[in-house]
């Protein structure tokens, strides 16, 4: 068996990462390869894109983000990332219960008498446009069915609690 060393494994981990060399993957194939890139602020994936892809183009991405092929969303550790569209939905169910734990534990009082799954349902019919709409926007539109909730807490909370996702596993992404 071979034992890494400190700077092979140290290669290896940047090598995997896209961050040796820029790779000359499509946007969609590299967000796909590295399972996920900080996303707290919108211009974050662009800069990390930019610095491993080779001939990166910003217009790729934003076009692949209106498509809703790739989105951003309360993952790991609740904050956000970019993934592609079949990562998101694959992975939410794994991260559903510590981001349900967490967002409840922030807006509890916030969201006092409004049925979760209900709003599941109201959220799915919203989103089903197939437009594309920021969490803001998403909360406004729930706001009228619910004017006592908090609107920040009606946009993070409405995500449905028992969807049946698709299960996928993608080699390298640890599932």
């Amino acid at each position: 068996m071979t034992v890494l060393t400190t700077r092979a494994l140290n290669r290896a981990t940047l090598a995997r990462q896209l961050l040796l060399d820029r790779s000359g993957l499509p946007v969609l194939d590299a967000v796909a390869h590295l399972c996920g890139l900080q996303a707290q602020e919108p211009q974050e994936p662009f800069a990390g894109l930019w610095s491993r892809l080779r001939g990166f183009d910003p217009a790729a991405l934003s076009g692949l983000l209106t498509g809703r092929e790739v989105v951003r969303t309360h993952l790991m550790r609740r904050t956000v990332h970019l993934v592609t569209a079949a990562d998101a939905l694959a992975w939410r169910a794994r991260h559903d219960a510590m981001l349900r734990q967490r967002v409840l534990g922030t807006y509890r009082r916030e969201l006092d008498g409004v049925d979760l799954d209900e709003l599941a349902a109201a959220g799915r019919a919203v989103m089903a446009d197939g437009e594309p709409r920021s969490m803001s926007g998403l909360a406004r539109a729930l706001a009228a069915r619910w004017p006592q909730a908090g609107v920040r807490a009606l946009g993070r909370c409405w995500w449905p609690r028992s969807c049946r996702w698709r299960s996928s596993r993608r080699a390298g992404c640890g599932g």
